[in-house]
């Protein structure tokens, strides 16, 4: 018998290993990482006639510190605080960060990558 009429011949071409007919290439590749994807919880909205959403109030123990508590003071926030605001990531707090000072939120509305929906979802969350 000759070593190609074998059935457990094996063969390796084009980086595909061949046994007995079956290609264990795709097998025995690692698979591709996982990608992360950084998902915001919805805002609150108020009802009709309601009183405007307030920022939460988170409470601050001797071992527990919040990033954020309260309105966040985009003049003197840090880029960890910053992310910590919905729709806000790594990018878009370097930019906030660039355009300090702001005075109100046509300030903030001027820095690129902050659209009406972002602003109006940061709008009762951020202070000056």
């Amino acid at each position: 018998m000759s070593p190609s009429e074998r059935p457990w011949t094996l063969a390796l071409g084009g980086g595909v290993l061949l046994v007995a007919g079956l290609a264990l290439g795709p097998l025995l590749r690692p698979a591709p990482a996982p990608t992360v994807t950084r998902a915001a919880l919805p805002l609150p909205t108020p009802a009709t006639g309601q009183p405007p959403v307030a920022a939460p109030e988170y409470p601050t123990t001797a071992s527990v510190q919040p990033l954020i508590s309260g309105r966040v003071n985009l003049n003197s926030a840090s880029r960890e605080q910053l992310e910590a605001l919905p729709k806000v990531g790594p990018a878009l707090a370097a930019r906030i960060m660039a355009a300090r000072p702001y005075r109100s939120l046509a300030d903030l509305d001027r820095v690129k990558g902050i659209g009406p929906s972002t602003l109006s979802a940061l709008t009762p969350l951020v202070s000056f």
